[in-house]
């Protein structure tokens, strides 16, 4: 099994699911709308330990922003880079590069092949040849996969136990390693025979794996050709001699350390566990059966060149604590709602910070261009030894809502102001409670009808992104909120219409009680007045548009 020469990347080509080899994913990515994963975990692990550490290891990095526009133009293009095709006189400057890239490639391919064996017995590729445990045990192939039962981590409805043979074919294993490598979960793991850190045949305080820890936001473009493109640095003073992929450094031994990456190649490829995969032969064909994963490098701490992550920032930061922290992704939250993060450019004072590519992206891409973000993260639970939910969403995400203030201050006041809906609907519900003498649920507690308008508002919320994809001139932007806020308004009393009319006689009389020497009534009509106030004080463009066709006195 060579990643370069046979097929394991799953892709979309014709409108089929296929699977195609690393060469073709490069050569023919403009052929390749996406790729498709089981897991929305698999996306950036395929993106980052292999074909973008692949293409930047053989092509370099652009020096300026306008050779990154050239590289985006020939992937747009269609087929410049990779096609054997001739092109037309016109596209002759750019045929020359694109065919001096292209060898670049073919040769970086020939150069490198030996180094992308899966089960090669002296360098396997993202693994340590004879790696073992002092007592020679191995482990089921479900400790690579944390949707399955494994150890500690056992998914509710999981039909296996860890113990359960589980075969993996060649290409699903390469797959579920360089998972394992990017979203392992944390705590003890196997000791491997040569570590001298391990204790009683274990090892301790590992973390999860890197992308464990951030939020993971990619850029993603019309095909996987763009999508390298938009992944790639668009200003970089060059790559270092000592920042390589994983698969140009020495053999990997059982020995590990914590360090700092040298470089964003080092970084997409870092190895934070030490893996061996095991192989038996089947009437099928060769199967991997059993693995053996130990403690691998620790990342300390993650790098401020981290490209795929917005960042928390702290102005004071305590001693030896880095001003940028990763934001991780919250539960139930649709990505739209986290669109002050996407869209802080690093302004003085702020607290929030937008991923490093999407920053630089601002400055070169056309304000037309469709430009997607994916936005993928992993709960752990239990000292991060578990995997309690996975967190992913796409949303599209208007270019000029990264560069014009008007767009960007429309988006984030639309994803404030459902919030803000949220809000009222939730403190209608609690009124209405204490109209009825009870207690309002506890904020973790319940379905709240706040989350149920959220969810109401999502589709229109992303057509809203949509269209401000192609129109972003002022008049646009303030027809596209206007239509936004009546959808919203109409929403908003869809959702808490139920509540009032099942509003009995007792909560319209209501309950009167004593807070700070003053007598308070709740009761329904109070409640929906409050309601009525808050929903008009968010939405005022709605607001004005329904004085505007009601009935007057």
């Amino acid at each position: 099994m060579n990643l370069l020469d046979d097929p394991w990347i799953p892709v979309q080509i014709d409108g089929s699911r296929t699977e195609v080899s690393g060469r073709d994913a490069i050569l023919r990515a403009t052929e390749i709308p996406q790729l498709i994963v089981d897991v929305p975990t698999m996306l950036p692990v395929l993106l980052r330990q292999f074909l973008l550490p692949l293409m930047l290891d053989a092509l370099g990095v652009p020096r300026s922003a306008g050779e990154w526009k050239r590289w985006m133009r020939a992937f747009t293009d269609g087929s410049v880079l990779w096609s054997d095709e001739r092109l037309t006189v016109e596209r002759r400057v750019r045929d020359e590069w694109a065919t001096a890239q292209r060898e670049r490639l073919l040769r970086y391919f020939a150069e490198r092949r030996g180094s992308f064996e899966l089960f090669h017995s002296e360098r396997p590729f993202a693994q340590v040849a004879g790696l073992r445990t002092a007592s020679g045990d191995t482990k089921s192939t479900s400790l690579l996969i944390p949707s399955i039962a494994s150890g500690n981590n056992v998914p509710l409805f999981s039909s296996r136990t860890g113990d359960d043979p589980l075969p993996l074919r060649p290409a699903e294993a390469a797959r579920w390693l360089l998972h394992a490598q990017c979203w392992d979960t944390a705590a003890i793991k196997s000791g491997a025979v040569g570590d001298p850190q391990v204790k009683a045949g274990k090892t301790t305080g590992n973390p999860t794996g890197p992308l464990g820890q951030l939020g993971m936001t990619l850029p993603v473009g019309r095909t996987l050709a763009e999508t390298l493109v938009l992944n790639v640095p668009v200003i970089h003073d060059g790559l270092s001699e000592k920042d390589v992929p994983q698969w140009r450094r020495d053999p990997w031994t059982p020995v590990w350390r914590s360090s700092q990456a040298k470089g964003l190649v080092e970084l997409l490829t870092w190895q934070s566990r030490r893996i061996r995969l095991h192989t038996t032969d089947t009437d099928a064909g060769v199967r991997v059966t059993s693995v053996v994963l130990a403690a691998g490098d620790r990342l300390e701490p993650t790098p401020s060149f981290e490209p795929h992550t917005v960042w928390n920032v702290d102005p004071k930061p305590k001693k030896g604590a880095p001003p940028l922290r990763p934001r991780r992704h919250a539960s139930g939250r649709a990505a739209w709602r986290g669109l002050d993060g996407l869209l802080a450019l690093g302004e003085g004072g702020a607290k929030v910070q937008t991923s490093r590519q999407l920053e630089v992206l601002a400055e070169v891409l056309d304000e037309d261009y469709p430009l997607q973000v994916v936005t993928v993260g992993v709960e752990y639970g239990n000292q991060s030894a578990v995997v309690e939910n996975v967190i992913a969403d796409a949303i599209p995400l208007p270019v000029a809502a990264l560069r014009n203030v008007t767009v960007r201050d429309a988006v984030i006041r639309i994803a404030d102001q459902a919030d803000q809906l949220a809000r009222a609907a939730n403190l209608l519900s609690a009124d209405l409670r204490r109209a009825a003498g009870s207690e309002p649920l506890p904020w973790d507690k319940g379905q709240r009808p706040g989350d149920r308008l959220l969810h109401a508002l999502d589709a229109a919320t992303r057509r809203l992104l949509g269209k401000l994809q192609v129109r972003s001139d002022a008049d646009a932007v303030e027809a596209v909120c206007a239509a936004w806020e009546q959808v919203a308004w109409r929403a908003a009393f869809d959702v808490v219409e139920p509540l009032l009319r099942d509003a009995s006689p007792r909560q319209f009389v209501g309950v009167t009680d004593t807070h700070n020497g003053k007598d308070l009534t709740h009761c329904s009509p109070r409640a929906e007045l409050s309601f009525r106030a808050r929903v008009g004080q968010t939405l005022p463009l709605a607001a004005v548009a329904l004085r505007r066709v009601e009935p007057q006195p």
